[in-house]
C-alpha cells in the first residue's frame, strides 16, 4: 500500500484538533511516508499536495452560508468515499458519521479511529459527578445514542489511536480489546512559537495560566476554590472563553482576588511567555496541547492526571494533582508561588521533556506504531 488515506471531518484552520490530522500527515509525508488527508475546507493559507478539499471557492462559502451544519461533513464523507472506496485501509477521525464506517467496514477495509477524548461513556461518568459535586446542571439527552453508536464504531474498528493512557484506561473500562489500541500523545510544534526562547523580564509576583476553555470539564471550579483557599500574592490568569454555566455559578470568584481573564486569542506564545507556572485541573481529555506547549516554554506544570495527558511525570518536571482535592491544589499552588528554586528546576524539566513531544517526533512514533501493525503500508 503506497500511502494512507485520512479523512478528517472539519474546516482545517491548523488550530485546535485540525492542527493535528495537518501536523501528522505533514511530516509523514516529509519523511517519505505518504498520506492524502481529505477534510471539507481549509483556510487558504494551508496547502499541501497531499491535502484535499472537498469544497473551495464559490460552493464552499455557499454550503457555509446557507447549508446545515453536518453538509460539510457529509460532502467530505462522499468525497472521501469516492477516491479510496478500493482502500485497504483507512483512518478515520472522531465526529465522522457511522455511515462512512459502515460502507468501509462492508468493503473489507480495515479502520484506523482517531480518539480525541476518552470514551463517551467515562466522560459522561466523570462529568455528571463533577457536576453534582460542584451542585452545576448536567443535561446530556442524547448520551445513550452517542455512546451506543461510538461502540459500534470501535467495533468496526483494526486499530485505535489513544493520545494519553487515560485515554487508554477509558478504552479498557469500556470492553474495548487492548489489542486494538495504539498508545500515542499529542504534541507541538516550534514553529508556531518563534519567541518562545526570547529573554523576557520576570514578573515582580508569580503569574499562574490557565488556557482552554472555562468549563467545568476543565476543571474551573475546583481552580477557582484552590485559588481562592492559597490566597496567595500573586496572579491567576485565565485565557479562554467562559462557559455560561460557569459565570452563572462562579461569577463573582472570576472577579476574586487577583484574576485577570483574557479571552481566546491567537497568539497564545505570548501569553505563556507572560506566566511563571501552568495550571490544568481538566476532568476529561484526549491530549491536551496547551500542557505540551506551556511545558516548552518551560512552565512547570500543575495538573491533573488527565491535564497532564501522555507527558507530565509527577514529581520530575510537574505535580499530578487530585481532581477534587482543593486543598491539594491550594498547597501546591502556595508551594510554586513561594519556592522560586523548585518552579525554575520543574520548568527546565517540563521544557526537556517537551523536546521528545514535537510533532515529528509524535508522528515518528505513530508511523512506527502503524508499520509494526500493517507491514504493507508505506512499502
Amino acid at each position: 500500500m503506497s500511502y494512507l488515506p485520512v479523512l478528517f471531518g472539519y474546516h482545517a484552520s491548523n488550530i485546535g484538533n485540525s492542527h493535528v490530522p495537518l501536523s501528522l500527515c505533514r511530516f509523514w509525508n516529509d519523511s517519505g511516508r505518504s498520506s492524502r488527508l481529505v477534510v471539507p475546507s481549509a483556510d487558504e493559507a494551508i496547502a499541501y499536495p497531499w491535502l484535499d478539499t472537498a469544497m473551495t471557492g464559490i460552493r464552499k462559502s455557499v454550503v457555509y452560508r446557507f447549508g446545515g451544519r453536518e453538509q460539510p461533513r457529509t460532502l467530505a464523507e462522499e468525497h472521501f468515499f469516492r477516491k479510496e472506496k478500493s482502500a485497504p485501509l483507512v483512518y478515520l477521525w472522531a465526529g465522522l458519521s457511522l455511515d462512512i464506517f459502515l460502507r468501509f467496514k462492508n468493503r473489507g477495509a480495515s479502520i484506523i479511529i482517531e480518539r480525541i477524548n476518552c470514551h463517551r461513556s467515562t466522560s459522561r461518568r466523570i462529568l455528571r459527578e463533577a457536576a453534582e459535586h460542584w451542585g452545576l446542571p448536567f443535561d446530556q439527552p442524547d448520551a445513550d445514542m452517542e455512546i451506543a453508536e461510538e461502540n459500534r464504531k470501535l467495533e468496526m474498528a483494526d486499530a485505535v489511536f489513544c493520545p494519553s493512557p487515560l485515554v487508554t484506561g477509558s478504552m479498557i473500562e469500556n470492553g474495548v480489546p487492548e489489542r486494538k489500541l495504539l498508545q500515542t500523545s499529542y504534541g507541538w510544534a516550534p514553529e508556531r512559537f518563534p519567541s518562545m526562547l526570547d529573554s523576557r523580564e520576570p514578573n515582580p509576583k508569580p503569574v499562574f495560566l490557565f488556557a482552554g476553555l472555562i468549563c467545568l470539564r476543565k476543571g474551573i471550579p475546583l481552580l477557582l476554590e484552590a485559588w481562592k483557599k492559597a490566597d496567595i500574592d500573586g496572579e491567576l490568569l485565565l485565557c479562554g472563553a467562559i462557559d455560561d454555566s460557569i459565570r452563572d455559578r462562579f461569577g463573582a470568584d472570576l472577579q476574586g482576588k487577583n484574576i485577570r481573564h483574557i479571552p481566546y486569542t491567537r497568539n497564545i506564545g505570548e501569553i505563556y511567555r507572560m506566566a511563571d507556572v501552568f495550571v490544568f485541573p481538566s476532568l476529561e481529555e484526549g491530549g491536551p496541547m496547551v500542557t505540551y506547549e506551556a511545558m516548552a516554554h518551560g512552565l512547570p506544570p500543575i495538573v491533573t492526571a488527565m491535564g497532564g495527558g501522555a507527558i507530565v511525570q509527577d514529581g520530575t518536571n510537574g505535580l499530578v494533582l487530585p481532581d477534587l482535592d482543593v486543598d491539594a491544589w491550594a498547597a501546591a499552588i502556595t508551594r510554586l508561588a513561594e519556592q522560586h528554586r523548585q518552579r525554575a528546576e520543574l520548568g527546565a524539566k517540563a521544557m526537556e521533556r517537551a523536546r521528545q513531544f514535537t510533532w515529528q517526533c509524535v508522528a515518528e512514533q505513530r508511523a512506527s506504531l502503524l508499520q509494526v501493525r500493517y507491514p504493507e503500508l508505506w512499502k
